[in-house]
């Protein structure tokens, strides 16, 4: 599961962890289109030169960034 930080409760953390969810943090909403941006934004930082990223939710959906 990925999820926004501090988005919910720590009793529903604490239950999704029991039912052996893996959990993932991030600083922003978790969207196709927010972290289409964030991996454009990693790549870029590592000194690849990327044109864009595109992000799929699903085979026929997906959102792309670019500068």
């Amino acid at each position: 599961m990925i999820m926004e930080k501090d988005t919910l409760k720590t009793k529903t953390i604490e239950a999704l962890r029991e039912e052996e969810f893996r959990i993932i943090e991030v600083k922003f909403r978790p969207t196709a289109e927010n972290f289409a941006r964030y991996f454009y934004d990693l790549i870029k930082q590592d000194g690849y030169d990327v044109s864009f990223v595109e992000v799929y939710e699903t085979p026929n959906n997906c959102a792309i960034y670019g500068e």
